[in-house]
């Protein structure tokens, strides 16, 4: 055992189903360290639908165990904070402390020059840009519907869509449709093992970027819009609106018709988007990793500080 009385044990990780925290707890109880854990989300628990198998259980099993170890969690959000607390007090387990912190979001700039040729040549000239894994919850669906509905519609003049990320599970007729539906040929175009510098030159050169997401914990994908100064047209479900705050727009993630509207509204008042870039880069400060880094080290100090007093 590494840990003694006067350390603190910081878990970050996305470790549920590698974790014996039953041995954590027992360790901590006979060497007296403390523990800093981490949740993202609690949506397995929440919407099982969402997620594959049999997950649910044992997330809620994970973050049960976690409450009986934990002195703090850090929650990557007020929407996160407040489902964990709500399932700790349905499963009735502890609550120990909680704090919200905010993920960077900075990334380098990209550089032209560097950017694949495949990157570029798939993406075209005009392109909106939606970057995430390809999984149900994601609602890629309501944008290929959307697409479809502009299309019948009689639009002629649509620019691609980019989905950049790899898929998922639940996807296989998804990604069927949109291989084999004449209709969009041409118009949607996935991309996969996606460098940094490729997907901050995509960041730079979409006209917008779209999150329709049935449900998130935080929303890097908004947040990397917005320090790249993009406008994100996207879901009001979950903790999207912390992320953006009055800066993008929110649409139901399963109102297609809306989507529909609100796309080739953009895609028609070019000059708004312009405005709303301007209001980005005028009022957004990205976070960055390093201060979340130092805000996750002064929370595991303070713990430390915590023990030092208690024995003086």
């Amino acid at each position: 055992m590494p840990f003694s009385r006067g350390d603190v044990y910081v878990s970050l990780g996305l470790d549920w189903d590698q974790k014996n925290q039953t041995y954590i707890a027992e360790s901590k109880n006979r060497h007296g360290f403390k523990t800093l854990t981490w949740c993202y989300d609690v949506i397995p628990a929440k919407y099982p639908h969402l997620c594959v198998g049999d997950v649910s259980a044992k997330f809620a099993k994970y973050f049960a165990d976690m409450a009986w170890h934990a002195n703090e969690i850090l929650c990557i959000s007020e929407c996160s904070r407040k489902d964990l607390l709500a399932l700790l007090d349905q499963l009735g387990a502890p609550t120990p402390e909680t704090s919200v912190i905010r993920l960077g979001s900075d990334l380098a700039k990209a550089d032209g020059e560097e950017a694949t040729a495949h990157t570029k040549e798939a993406a075209g000239e005009r392109f909106i840009l939606f970057v995430s894994t390809i999984e149900r919850r994601k609602n890629h669906e309501t944008l290929y519907r959307a697409y479809t509905q502009l299309i019948e519609r009689g639009e002629k003049k649509l620019p691609r869509l980019v989905f950049v990320g790899m898929p998922g599970w639940g996807v296989g007729d998804f990604l069927a449709d949109l291989n084999f539906d004449p209709r969009i040929h041409g118009l949607v175009k996935v991309l996969t093992n996606v460098s940094d510098t490729d997907l901050m030159w995509l960041y730079e050169h979409a006209l917008f970027t779209v999150f329709p997401s049935l449900y998130e914990g935080w929303g890097l994908a908004v947040a990397e819009s917005l320090a790249n100064g993009k406008f994100c047209l996207a879901s009001n479900a979950g903790s999207l609106p912390e992320v953006g705050g009055d800066l993008i727009e929110y649409i139901d993630p399963w109102d297609v018709p809306q989507w529909a509207e609100r796309l080739k509204w953009y895609l028609d008042h070019p000059e708004e988007l312009r405005k709303r870039e301007g209001r980005i880069e005028a009022e957004y400060a990205a976070p960055t990793w390093e201060n979340t880094a130092r805000t996750v080290f002064a929370r595991a100090t303070a713990l430390r500080d915590q023990e030092v007093r208690k024995v003086a």
